[in-house]
């Protein structure tokens, strides 16, 4: 089942709370675990109403709905208990998420439909644990993690755990691009900065919406000033992907990154032509990149492949052929192949975003 054909009864109302049955108050023990994580400047969550929880069956459709498609699967399906509220603004939305053990799978996106988001995640009480891409994480209170909607990942927390979640369409986040597939699966902390902030924010949001009627121009202030922070944060977390390099090789990173993408029609694109167009050694190039989850050659068949279901996506092209040949592969046949390997569908049916 797609993510757009759930059934009406769990369908998302803008700046709806999502309940069901049988109760239980959380409030005092969501405040208590949480005052630690947002110390020493005094911020903390705030403390919510009493809420009514979701069982194991309902709480896979409220999953699904308020994200995308997610296997799920409990430890103890008869004795699951989940809370999830969930504000929708514009085009973010934010959650705060309350469940024992549970393990999701989101696996490859189906042709006929797809989500192009991330959520960032953040674990207030217990450790959650993330796979994507050959990358794992175990992400504590008072860090975060992006998952990318468009690649298949594994989440799961082994104990009961309250967790923020922001779900922001990509689209809103074009110039933050290279640093959301650098960053990807990799825990960061909020101690400090916009993230501690945001972390405020999402929390200040929640409860606004879940108090009072808003207008749609409140709604818009509150989601520019949200994506806003989102920005900051993606732009400046205390703990990046090159926490251990200094800031010339960060420059250097930059400077190899912006001409990879100005010459990816290059089917001849060597380490020693970037080396040498960076001014850097070939040595030295790959040495930044051994800090990194991937290498030189694997990051740059990732961009050609993103590149191209961009250009598919817009459908701004004429032949398969012609796409190939921008982001850099002279043979269709080998082109095709990998990109369905890597998005699980063709060139020819990869969907538009209209």
């Amino acid at each position: 089942m797609n993510a757009n054909q759930k059934p009406n009864c769990y369908q998302n109302t803008s700046h709806q709370t999502l309940l069901t049955d049988k109760t239980k108050d959380i409030a005092a023990h969501d405040l208590s675990m949480n005052k630690n994580l947002l110390s020493p400047s005094g911020l903390e969550m705030p403390a919510t109403e009493r809420m009514q929880t979701l069982g194991a069956f309902d709480w896979k459709y409220t999953i699904n709905e308020t994200y995308f498609d997610l296997d799920v699967s409990f430890r103890q399906p008869n004795k699951f208990s989940g809370f999830l509220q969930h504000a929708k603004l514009l085009e973010i939305g934010v959650s705060h998420y309350h469940a024992n053990t549970v393990h999701y799978n989101r696996g490859r996106q189906s042709s006929g439909y797809i989500d192009d988001s991330i959520l960032i995640t953040f674990p207030m009480t217990s450790d959650v644990r993330f796979t994507q891409k050959g990358r794992q994480l175990t992400s504590k209170p008072g860090q975060f993690f992006i998952e990318l909607s468009s690649l298949p990942y594994e989440f799961y927390h082994l104990h009961e755990a309250s967790l923020y979640v922001i779900k922001v369409p990509l689209a809103l986040l074009t110039t933050q691009m290279g640093t959301i597939e650098r960053q990807f699966a990799r825990s960061m902390s909020i101690d400090e900065g916009a993230g501690r902030l945001l972390v405020f924010q999402i929390g200040q949001i929640l409860a606004l919406i879940h108090n009072n009627q808003l207008g749609d121009l409140e709604i818009k202030i509150l989601e520019q000033q949200l994506l806003n922070l989102i920005v900051l944060t993606l732009s400046a977390p205390k703990e990046v992907m090159m926490s251990c390099s200094s800031s010339i090789q960060s420059v250097h990173l930059k400077r190899i990154e912006n001409y990879v993408y100005l010459h990816l029609e290059n089917s001849a694109l060597t380490p020693a032509m970037v080396a040498a167009a960076c001014h850097i050694s070939v040595r030295y190039l790959h040495k930044l990149f051994s800090k990194l989850p991937y290498s030189f050659s694997e990051w740059v068949k990732e961009l050609r492949l993103k590149q191209a279901n961009h250009i598919l996506k817009t459908k701004s092209y004429v032949t398969i052929d012609e796409v190939a040949h921008r982001v850099g592969y002279a043979d269709q046949g080998y082109f095709s192949r990998i990109y369905k390997q890597h998005f699980g569908y063709s060139p020819r049916d990869t969907p538009g975003t209209g």
